[in-house]
């Protein structure tokens, strides 16, 4: 019998365990992402603020359905799908992609939140770019995102050395010149950085 786990009178039953403390769960059909923060209060508490701040803000993140201050439990909306960095190992990411990653540096910054842009931390399923982790910090200035964290939506030398860093073996191949790459960038920079 799977393992079943109960929200404020609901149950979800276990389908896979995703990580130490998150699993995929499902209730009437339709499946979920629940964690379990139990005696980690902090990040509970940094789980809510940060899920109340993006859903605020516009920044396209999993719903929220339901979580429980006292057993410290979250259940939030399963997307299925790769993450951009898979996608981007298999080829290269639509630009509605990209644009959607300005839009939402856009609303981060508007709202003075610095979201961790790495590419594993969004997904992008039909039509919708989702930003997975609920976290963030103060936003400082626009260097980092321009600089660093776009270039690793490219298949750059900062992606496969990023990617290497992550044990990632990558198909080299795929890589542009330094002059492509960042010709790029640009392009998409000045059409959709505000």
């Amino acid at each position: 019998m799977n393992e079943e786990i109960e929200v404020k009178r609901k149950v979800y039953t276990v389908i896979e365990q995703i990580g130490k403390h998150s699993f995929k769960v499902e209730r009437k059909g339709q499946e979920f992402f629940l964690k379990k923060y139990e005696d980690r209060a902090e990040e509970f508490e940094k789980f809510c603020d940060g899920e109340h701040r993006l859903r605020v803000s516009g920044v396209v993140s999993p719903k929220c359905f339901i979580y429980d201050k006292k057993t410290r439990i979250a259940v939030v909306e399963y997307i299925e799908g790769d993450t951009c960095l898979e996608a981007l190992m298999g080829g290269e990411l639509p630009e509605r992609a990209i644009e959607l990653l300005f839009k939402t540096f856009w609303y981060a910054k508007n709202d003075r939140m610095a979201l961790d842009y790495r590419p594993e931390n969004f997904k992008f399923v039909n039509g919708k770019l989702y930003y997975l982790p609920y976290t963030y910090t103060k936003f400082v200035n626009n260097e980092s995102f321009i600089q660093k964290d776009v270039r690793l939506w490219f298949f750059t030398k900062d992606y496969i050395k990023y990617c290497h860093e992550l044990g990632i073996d990558v198909d080299e191949s795929h890589l542009k010149s330094d002059y492509e790459i960042n010709k790029s960038i640009a392009l998409m920079t000045v059409k959709y950085y505000r």
